[in-house]
């Protein structure tokens, strides 16, 4: 009955969207931290505590920042965020597990604002705690969360459009339409195909191809046409990605410059 049960949430979930459009049509922005707050009590409610569920930006040791983050997902047991009182918080990448993107509706241009977004986010720089042997994976995920969207068919003649170029590793490896489709893309899709870097599986797949992963990879992405399943199924595959990527930890060190001068011993 499992998948029934995720069947239903997704339509309870459909239904609250059409009624915050209903009841917002005249102000978007509100609307739209509505639909952010909805994923967010979703992913709260079916991931264990140990993953902290918040809002903010995502910081790395060279200053740089992301966009505005509708919901990042990290590591709580081994980080807390700048600004941890506030709503709006600062993560340092290290922390961070994935980045989620909430939208109405997956049009052409809502997947080129978040692929901007998504290539920003996975070009920050990481150096992860150098004493925390229990990190697995050190990439993070980009998800594109949306409500509506066209049908499977046609999102994936606007991704063949719009991925064009964009390397594999700088793709969302997640696109959810909840009740309707769900992609597989960028790091996600690789370690799916290929395996980890070092598994006898991927040497084996990698040599029928001549070592060239674009090739391996072929198109870079997968459209699957769930329907109903759709939440369940994306539930299952992030939930082991994150289980598989082990503890994160950034080191407050790194975030220092060299030169500081802290003080003197008195």
């Amino acid at each position: 009955m499992l998948h029934k049960y995720f069947e239903d949430i997704s339509s309870e979930l459909e239904r609250k969207s059409q009624a915050v459009r209903e009841y917002f049509r005249t102000h978007k922005p509100s609307a739209g931290a509505n639909r952010e707050g909805m994923v967010a009590s979703f992913l709260e409610e079916y991931l264990p505590d140990k993953y902290a569920i918040s809002s903010g930006l995502i910081l790395s040791k060279d200053g740089d920042f992301s966009n505005q983050a509708d919901i990042i997902v990290a590591d709580r047991m081994s980080n807390a965020p700048l600004f941890g009182e506030d709503n709006e918080k600062i993560w340092l990448v290290e922390s961070v597990y994935s980045l989620i993107e909430v939208k109405t509706q997956l049009t052409p241009s809502t997947l080129r604002d978040s692929l901007e977004k998504c290539q920003k986010f996975k070009s920050l720089p990481r150096e992860y705690a150098s004493d925390f042997g229990r990190q697995n994976i050190k990439e993070s995920l980009f998800v594109l969360w949306a409500f509506e969207g066209p049908s499977s068919g046609k999102i994936k003649e606007n991704l063949e459009v719009e991925l064009a170029g964009v390397p594999h590793d700088k793709r969302p490896d997640f696109i959810v339409v909840p009740g309707s489709t769900l992609v597989r893309a960028g790091h996600y899709y690789e370690l799916s195909k290929l395996g980890q870097e070092s598994s006898p599986h991927r040497a084996q797949t990698l040599a029928e191809f001549g070592g060239n992963v674009e090739l391996a990879l072929g198109t870079g992405f997968e459209v699957n046409e769930l329907k109903g399943n759709t939440l369940l199924a994306w539930l299952v595959w992030y939930s082991s990605w994150l289980h598989a990527a082990g503890e994160r930890r950034a080191s407050l060190n790194n975030y220092v410059p060299q030169d500081l001068i802290w003080g003197q011993v008195v």
